[in-house]
């Protein structure tokens, strides 16, 4: 392997991933997870917000970082199980106060963000989810660049999937003419383009704080 090839960070008892990296993985497997989570609302009332409804929305969260834990090291079932029970409910508690700390960003211009100003909201709305979607790019490069084992190639094919799935909700909405919102359902639109633009940069900025702390 030439000297050169790009590390991936793995949490060992004496380093703990890095926070870009972090990000990236739980970004991706919850956005992977959120492929069924789809799927399953579609067949359900249109926001009918009953207990169902409800957990198919949210259990994509729960499962993405698990996979994000459980594919970070090598390290025991037992230690991986430790580490999810602490750092879970910490890194979902962080995630939504991040979540709506940011969304407190854009008041200030919420009056322009309208349908007659698409013609700069849009782009700038594009070039904003390709800034939340580099790190994937990133954290892909480093894995196919090293030898490859069942994490990686399970991190790998989560990341090549969020990348599809976010380059496709850019296209989707540089297209104009509501094309994103013809593509599905009302709500589930809502909900794709709030995952990739606010709830997965929200759920990997915790996840990525927390994981390089290196509490557990």
């Amino acid at each position: 392997m030439s000297d050169h090839a790009i590390a991936v960070p793995v949490a060992t008892e004496n380093q703990s991933p890095r926070f870009l990296d972090t990000y990236a993985l739980a970004y991706a497997f919850i956005l992977v997870f959120l492929i069924p989570g789809l799927a399953i609302m579609s067949t359900l009332p249109f926001r009918d917000y009953t207990f169902t409804y409800v957990s198919v929305f949210a259990m994509p969260f729960l499962l993405g970082l698990l996979a994000t834990i459980f594919t970070d090291s090598a390290d025991s079932p037992r230690t991986l199980a430790l580490r999810s029970a602490i750092l879970i409910p910490l890194i979902v508690v962080t995630g939504v106060t991040v979540l709506f700390t940011g969304s407190l960003t854009v008041l200030p211009i919420s009056a322009l963000i309208r349908p007659g100003n698409d013609g700069w909201t849009t782009p700038a709305a594009v070039a904003l989810l390709a800034m939340l979607a580099a790190p994937l790019v990133l954290a892909l490069l480093g894995r196919v660049r090293r030898r490859l084992t069942w994490r990686s190639a399970v991190q790998i094919c989560a990341l090549v999937i969020a990348l599809a799935i976010a380059c496709s909700v850019g296209y989707l909405m540089l297209q104009g003419n509501n094309e994103l919102r013809s593509f599905a359902r009302k709500d589930l639109t809502i909900y794709v383009t709030g995952a990739v633009m606010w709830y997965l940069p929200s759920f990997g900025i915790a996840a990525g704080a927390w994981r390089s702390i290196g509490l557990v």
